[in-house]
């Protein structure tokens, strides 16, 4: 069973970006905003003109619900520098973290909705933060602009550790119930991948939480756990400290070339395998921008698709390492992406919940 194999690319050459940014620019004010829809279509579409008139915003904000240096934040930042010259805009980015990115969705959400402030988010914490948090918003209120990276998981050690082979790691697994711990965030696919895990194999495990990838890797570095559910790109920070045992995707060679796929080593050992999920990075707009709005919207992803196709772009994306991992996808199919997500996170929410319970 593969989770998300129709949204990834048949190979790893240059395919698109790396922070999903949204930008979706101008706005009207709340009081123009009430008048324009009360009465009716013709004044609705003079306002967009208004609005159109102001396009784009200076400055724009992209929120980023993680600390600085994680790798939503590197991709937010990739986008921003580049995106700022094609929009002839300042691109400001403010990070928001906490409680597995509630924090800064929250606040994305409270902030105008008129093209002046956009999300770069990672699935599947924003969907853990309607499922397992009561958030107050749901997963409508945010529009795709695209879906940048799909960041496969992987099973890492410290270069330290006795696990050679991610074989030896299962067989410890096995061996000790509930005691061999990993570091991940709270509802995301680092920690989902744990819980299938846990499921298909009937293991358990040990599962330590953090709030952002910088936090989860130190905790890696320091040896205070005994593995980490990572990601394929995100580990390369740490590449001279780590052994990646497996990873969850079959072309990943190119980052990883002494990584086996995680199913294979599952396939030839238990006879399963496990859905597919990793960390798919985001830039979103508010849904009412895009809805009252679209043509700006539409400039916006024709901006942004042009920044992310062009030559300084992809030689960015190649010289960070982050062309394995990015792809332009448009918002059609980045929403339908992140619809198919929120699902996953449905079906194993009690699973998840019961493991923060247990700290």
């Amino acid at each position: 069973m593969r989770i998300l194999k129709k949204f990834k690319r048949s190979a790893l050459t240059v395919g698109t970006s790396t922070l999903l940014i949204t930008l979706a620019a101008c706005g009207t004010n709340n009081e123009a905003d009430t008048e324009a829809g009360n009465n009716g279509g013709s004044d609705n579409s003079e306002e967009n003109e208004e609005v159109a008139e102001d396009y784009p915003h200076d400055p724009v904000t992209f929120v980023v619900p993680f600390d600085a240096g994680g790798s939503v934040d590197g991709m937010a930042r990739g986008v921003a520098n580049h995106l700022d010259e094609t929009l002839d805009t300042t691109i400001n980015i403010d990070n928001r973290p906490g409680a597995s990115a509630q924090i800064g969705a929250s606040h994305f959400i409270n902030a105008p909705d008129d093209g002046s402030t956009y999300f770069a988010g990672t699935q599947l914490y924003l969907s853990a933060n309607i499922v397992l948090q009561d958030a107050d918003f749901d997963i409508e209120d945010f529009s795709m602009v695209n879906f940048e990276q799909f960041d496969p998981v992987t099973i890492t050690v410290h270069e330290n550790s006795p696990y050679e082979t991610f074989e030896d790691l299962l067989e410890d697994i096995e061996n000790n119930p509930g005691e061999i711990s990993y570091t991940t965030i709270y509802g995301g696919p680092l920690h989902l991948t744990g819980v299938l895990l846990e499921d298909y194999l009937d293991v358990d495990l040990n599962p330590v939480f953090y709030d952002g990838g910088g936090e989860m890797r130190n905790a890696l570095l320091g040896e205070h756990v005994d593995f980490m559910i990572g990601n394929a790109n995100g580990d390369k920070a740490v590449e001279d400290n780590v052994r990646v045992l497996a990873v969850a995707d079959d072309d990943m060679e190119e980052l990883w070339p002494d990584a086996p796929p995680i199913n294979d080593v599952l396939q030839d050992n238990y006879d399963v395998e496990i859905p597919y999920v990793g960390s798919a990075r985001f830039i979103a707009a508010h849904t009412s921008f895009k809805e009252e709005n679209p043509e700006l919207f539409d400039q916006f992803v024709n901006a942004y698709e042009e920044m992310f196709n062009s030559e300084e772009y992809q030689a960015y994306l190649e010289e960070s390492g982050a062309d394995a991992v990015s792809e332009f996808r448009g918002p059609e199919e980045s929403d339908e992406m992140n619809l198919e997500l929120h699902e996953l996170m449905l079906e194993y929410q009690d699973e998840l919940a019961e493991d923060e319970d247990q700290q």
